[in-house]
C-alpha cells in the first residue's frame, strides 16, 4: 500500500463529502476551493474513485458527487487502493529492506481496512482526552526519569 499525497487528497475529499449534512451532492469546484486542491487534479482522483464505486456522480443542475455507500461502509484502505489502482508494485525480494517495507505495508493495509470514514468524522472528544492524558502521563514519567538521572549525577 502506497501512502502518498494523492491518497491524502482523496481521503480529505471523501471526508468533505461525508461531512455534507445536506442531501445535495458536492461539486468538485466546492471541494477544490475548500481543500485547496486544483480542480483538474480532483477530476483525476474522482475518475478513479468513481471507477472503484466509492462515489457516484449526479448530473444536471445541482449535480456533483455523493458517496456510493454509507461512510461506515467505506474504509480508508478502499480509498487508497482505488487511488493507487493504476500503479503497479514491483518488489525486489532479494533486498531485505524492501521485504520489511512490504510486510509493514501489508500490516498498515490491514489496519486501514478497519478504519472507516465515519470513524474519522465521528465525535473524537474521548480520543482527544485520552491522548492528552497519555501525553501528560508520559511527560510526568519522563520528568521523574530525568530528575533521577540528575540526582544520581
Amino acid at each position: 500500500m502506497k501512502l502518498s499525497a494523492k491518497g491524502r487528497y482523496a481521503i480529505r475529499a471523501m471526508i468533505n463529502i461525508a461531512l455534507n449534512d445536506t442531501n445535495t451532492p458536492k461539486t468538485l469546484l466546492e471541494i477544490s476551493k475548500h481543500q485547496g486542491i486544483s480542480l483538474s487534479y480532483l477530476e483525476q482522483l474522482f475518475a478513479l474513485l468513481r471507477k472503484n464505486n466509492l462515489v457516484a456522480g449526479v448530473r444536471g443542475p445541482g449535480g456533483g458527487y455523493r458517496l456510493s455507500a454509507d461512510p461506515s461502509e467505506i474504509t480508508i484502505a478502499q480509498i487508497i487502493k482505488a487511488i493507487n489502482s493504476d500503479t503497479t508494485r514491483i518488489s525486489d525480494h532479494s533486498k531485505q529492506d524492501e521485504l520489511i517495507w512490504e510486510r509493514f505495508s501489508d500490516k498498515l493495509c490491514k489496519y486501514l481496512e478497519t478504519v472507516t470514514l465515519s470513524s474519522l468524522i465521528g465525535d473524537n472528544s474521548n480520543t482527544i482526552a485520552v491522548d492528552e492524558s497519555v501525553t501528560e502521563q508520559s511527560l510526568i514519567t519522563e520528568e521523574s526519569l530525568v530528575k533521577k538521572e540528575w540526582d544520581a549525577a
